[in-house]
């Protein structure tokens, strides 16, 4: 994504993210579409990705440094090696297309030359195919929450290419 493309793929996120979400978005979940540049452009070993369609984004995906923010988490991972994947999101009726996994595989790549170790990932029970598409790309649950968010903590190796 370029700086350009910022407004367009906000514009997809948030309403995309509110059609899924059971719940008000957090702010961390603001933070990451409102300063995006910051979060994902400007900075080292993150990149956010979109695909679009005559100008329409029909999906997203971004990778960044992982912070041990997650307490259940927390003494895991390798802070230097290990990278999180989110705002995995298609578009309703552009799903079951293959968008998803080929921004997936960009990601896997970026992770690879980047020199991650270990991609980490959260999603919920209740968004669409997220746990499904996420096992069948290798991805084990590490721990699942039984929260409100029915929250599922996920783990894969980076392959290298």
């Amino acid at each position: 994504m370029k700086p350009e493309e910022i407004d367009n793929v906000a514009a997809f996120l948030l309403p995309t993210m509110a059609e899924v979400y059971p719940f008000p978005l957090s702010d961390n979940a603001k933070k990451d579409i409102t300063e995006m540049e910051k979060l994902f452009i400007t900075r080292d070993k993150a990149i956010f990705l979109a695909a679009f369609s005559e100008g329409n984004v029909l999906g997203t995906i971004a990778v960044r440094p992982y912070d041990d923010r997650i307490t259940a988490l927390q003494g895991r991972y390798c802070l230097p090696d290990t990278c999180e994947l989110i705002k995995c999101y298609v578009k309703s009726d552009s799903r079951k297309q293959g968008i998803g996994s080929r921004l997936y595989e960009r990601a896997v790549q970026f992770c690879s030359e980047t020199g991650y170790q270990t991609m980490y990932l959260h999603t919920h029970e209740f968004l669409p195919g997220g746990l499904t598409f996420w096992k069948k790309k290798g991805f084990l649950i590490v721990k699942e929450e039984n929260d409100r968010l029915e929250t599922v903590h996920m783990e894969k190796k980076v392959p290298f290419c």
